[in-house]
C-alpha cells in the first residue's frame, strides 16, 4: 500500500493488529500453562507465525478494498547458523518479516526485516557477554558462512554495509500477564529494539509493522537474486525458497490450532490466505486449503534450515 494510504487508516489498524498480537500470544501462554511449561522464545514466534497471520490477512482485507492481499507464515524450529570466526556462531534471526507490494501497473517494492527474539520484562537490556556474538553479527556483518542450515550450508555470504540497518532488529517480549499481556493502554507484549549493547525498545511491534508496511523501516531488497551483487537480496531469497521447501515437505495448512506438543513439533507447519497471485503460489497450490495434519510426531527436516516467516502480499487493483 501506499504510506498515505496507510496513514488514513492507522489509528484503526494500530488498534486491531494490537489486540491481535496480543490474542494470539494469550493463546501460546495458555498453551504452554496447561502444558506445565514456561513459555519461550520460539512459543512467541510460532504465535505470530501460525495465529497472528490470519487475523492480519483479514485486518488487511477489511483495511484497504482496493487491494488483494495473500499473507503466509511458516513456523521453522531450526534456525541457521552464521559461521564468523568466533567460538560460538550466531542465529541468523528466529523471524523474517516479507512484504512484497505490487502496483497497479505490475511495479514491485519488496522490504523486509529479521528479528532475533528475546524474553525481557524491561524495556532496556543489556546484551550479557555469552550473547555478544550475535550482536556482532547485527552491528558489524562480517563475512560469514552458512552453518548448520541444511542446503545452504558452505555458502557465503557479505552483507553490505559493515554497520547496523534497517532490515535486523532484536524482537524483545514482555510475558509478564499483567503489563505485556493486559492490553492496557500504553503497555504491549512485543516491541523492537535496535542493536546494541543496550538494547532499549524504539517501537512496539504494532508501530513497527504498520511502518514496515509504509517502508519506513525495513530493509529493501531485489526482486530478482540472480542478477544483482546484493547478497542482503540473495539471503532473503535463500530464506524465502528454504521455508517453501519445509512447508511443502510437511504438507500442512489452514491450521485451525497447534499441537500439545512443544515447538519442535510444529517445525514446518504452515498458514496461508490469499485472494491474489503469490510468490508461494505453488506452495498453496501444493497444500490446498484444508486441514491435513498428519504424523507431527518425531518430525525433523534435516534439509531445510530458516528463519520463520511471515510473508505478506499486496496487490492494487485496477478501479473499476
Amino acid at each position: 500500500m501506499r504510506a498515505r494510504e496507510v496513514n488514513k487508516v492507522e489509528p484503526i489498524l494500530r488498534g486491531l493488529i494490537h489486540y491481535s498480537i496480543i490474542n494470539s500470544i494469550n493463546f501460546i501462554v495458555d498453551k504452554c500453562m496447561k502444558l506445565g511449561k514456561e513459555p519461550q522464545e520460539p512459543d512467541f514466534v510460532a504465535a505470530l507465525t501460525l495465529k497472528f497471520t490470519p487475523a492480519l490477512f483479514n485486518i488487511l482485507k477489511a483495511a484497504f478494498p482496493k487491494y488483494r492481499f495473500s499473507v503466509t507464515g511458516i513456523f521453522c524450529h531450526q534456525k541457521p547458523l552464521a559461521e564468523i570466526g568466533l567460538t560460538k556462531s550466531p542465529e541468523i534471526g528466529d523471524l523474517l518479516i516479507i512484504y512484497i507490494y505490487t502496483d497497479k501497473s505490475g511495479v514491485k517494492k519488496l522490504n523486509s526485516v529479521l528479528l532475533q527474539a528475546k524474553i525481557s520484562n524491561k524495556p532496556t537490556v543489556t546484551v550479557s557477554t555469552g550473547d555478544e556474538h550475535q550482536l556482532k553479527l547485527y552491528t558489524e556483518w562480517p563475512l560469514f558462512t552458512y552453518k548448520r542450515a541444511g542446503i545452504l550450508t558452505g555458502h557465503k555470504r557479505d552483507i553490505l554495509p559493515k554497520t547496523i540497518n534497517d532490515g535486523a532488529q532484536y524482537l524483545l517480549i514482555d510475558d509478564h500477564p499483567l503489563y505485556g499481556l493486559s492490553g492496557m493502554t500504553g503497555t504491549f507484549p512485543m516491541g523492537c529494539a535496535t542493536p546494541s549493547k543496550t538494547l532499549d525498545i524504539n517501537n512496539d511491534l504494532t508501530e513497527e509493522i504498520i511502518d514496515f508496511l509504509k517502508f519506513k523501516s525495513g530493509r529493501a531488497f531485489e526482486e530478482n537474486p540472480t542478477s544483482t551483487q546484493d547478497d542482503w537480496t540473495k539471503m532473503m531469497w535463500d530464506f524465502l525458497e528454504v521455508t517453501r521447501n519445509k512447508a511443502i515437505k510437511r504438507k500442512n495448512a489452514g491450521i485451525s490450532d497447534l499441537p500439545r506438543q512443544v515447538p519442535m513439533d510444529y517445525d514446518g507447519y504452515c498458514f496461508f490466505e490469499t485472494e491474489t497471485d503469490s510468490i508461494l503460489r505453488d506452495l498453496h497450490n501444493q497444500l490446498g486449503g484444508g486441514d491435513s495434519i498428519l504424523n507431527y510426531d518425531n518430525y525433523f527436516d534435516e534439509d531445510n534450515f530458516s528463519p520463520s516467516l511471515i510473508l505478506i502480499e499486496s496487490n492494487e487493483q485496477n478501479e473499476e
